[in-house]
């Protein structure tokens, strides 16, 4: 058997190698010992983000869960029936699309990957073949360990990946750490558990994007602008103005539902939704302008009406769905990825339907502002009602509804 690192250094080699260049040691001795990886119950399995793998006594066996084919099948599938509805429906925006195929092409692949992971087995580990990989304890540079998740790297600068297992294996994974020699750290989370969080991650995002609303709409204009987001507001209008109930709510919720929806892009969504957020304060303070009133008070006048609030917490939850879609959403442990709720692709899915169904209400209760005027406001009392049923219902199905941060 040819040896491709040192198993006392961690070293890659050469072929055919009988001593580690590095650190001299005999490489003809220890080829039965990594030949026999662990075949016992210690045996924990961990998923990575494109591999299962097993701490056993030598180290880190890793087996790749999907292939390059793997993958442009879930990328490519989806794309005839999308180009085929951007055909039939016409519209615009290439944005809605895109997030339409970034999710359908999230849920394929978690589901081929839980497939090919399903078939591998639980512990004890497989033997090495081709397509595994072994990271050797004493190779291990630089781990940390949150009692879930194992982050590792090593000499191998291909060899390193984020593991997350399940809690129950939480005894047997610092039992290798110890027992293998490796240093590692303790840490709770990278970042608080609560920031990790769906509801927590989307209030702060609210609060952000409030606060850049409100700036925009009070500070003075930049040479130029004020001209263009005038333009804005007239073609805003022109689409609404003398339009039937069912014309009005369309072409209010088709903007909402491309701006919410291709916030939740991971990193540049977000980055637009902010832009969303100062284009909609300048855009109120070109209102204030034309009113002949301090900016203060178109402010409160929106601030006071239902569907301000559900329109604006909308944009922030589809950019956290985005966020965790690339980060805490694919931390699942073999245990918890069987289930097809508790996968990032379904969370991300959820999350963006309850964007659609609020800004659904938000788009009718828009509408009705032109035709109840400060009588919308009575509407508070049947959604006080209402928030107040979810909440309670919440509480008894905690699992139920849009997902949290982690499983």
């Amino acid at each position: 058997m040819e040896l491709n690192y040192c198993p006392n250094c961690g070293v890659r080699l050469s072929a055919r190698q009988n001593f580690c260049t590095s650190c001299g040691f005999d490489l003809r001795a220890p080829v039965q010992a990594v030949q026999s990886s662990s075949t016992g119950s210690n045996s924990p399995r961990g998923l990575a983000r494109s591999s299962v793998v097993y701490a056993t006594q030598d180290g880190l066996l890793g087996i790749t869960t999907h292939s390059n084919l793997t993958l442009a099948t879930a990328l490519l599938m989806p794309l005839p029936f999308l180009v085929l509805a951007y055909a039939l429906l016409q519209t615009g925006s290439l944005d809605i699309f895109g997030v339409i195929w970034m999710a359908a092409a999230g849920l394929l692949y978690d589901e081929l990957k839980w497939r090919k992971t399903r078939k591998l087995g639980d512990s004890p580990a497989p033997p090495q073949t081709q397509g595994t990989w072994l990271v050797p304890w004493r190779s291990i540079r630089m781990a940390d360990w949150d009692g879930r998740t194992l982050w590792f790297s090593s000499a191998d600068p291909e060899k390193k990946a984020s593991v997350t297992f399940d809690q129950a294996d939480a005894p047997s994974i610092e039992w290798n750490l110890s027992s293998g020699g490796v240093r590692y750290t303790q840490k709770s989370h990278k970042l608080p558990h609560r920031l990790t969080e769906f509801w927590t991650l989307a209030i702060l995002l609210f609060i952000a994007s409030q606060t850049i609303l409100i700036l925009a709409a009070t500070l003075p204009f930049l040479p130029g602008e004020d001209h263009f987001y005038t333009t804005i507001l007239n073609n805003t209008k022109s689409q609404v103005v003398n339009a039937t109930f069912a014309d009005q709510f369309r072409a209010i919720y088709t903007n909402n539902i491309q701006v919410a929806w291709g916030g939740s892009l991971p990193i540049l969504g977000t980055i637009s939704f902010g832009i969303a957020s100062y284009n909609t304060g300048r855009v109120i303070q070109v209102i204030a302008m034309s009113a002949n009133v301090p900016s203060a008070v178109v402010l409160l006048s929106l601030y006071i009406l239902p569907h301000t609030w559900f329109e604006e917490f909308s944009y922030p939850m589809a950019a956290a769905a985005g966020l965790l879609a690339i980060t805490t959403w694919r931390s699942v442990a073999p245990g918890e990825f069987v289930h097809w709720r508790n996968r990032g692709s379904t969370k991300f899915l959820l999350a963006l339907g309850g964007v659609a169904l609020t800004l659904a209400m938000a788009g009718f209760l828009e509408v009705l502002v032109g035709y109840l005027s400060l009588g919308v406001l009575l509407l508070w009392i049947p959604i006080g009602l209402g928030f107040f049923l979810v909440l309670k219902w919440k509480r008894k199905h905690p699992r139920a509804g849009l997902p949290v941060g982690s499983p």
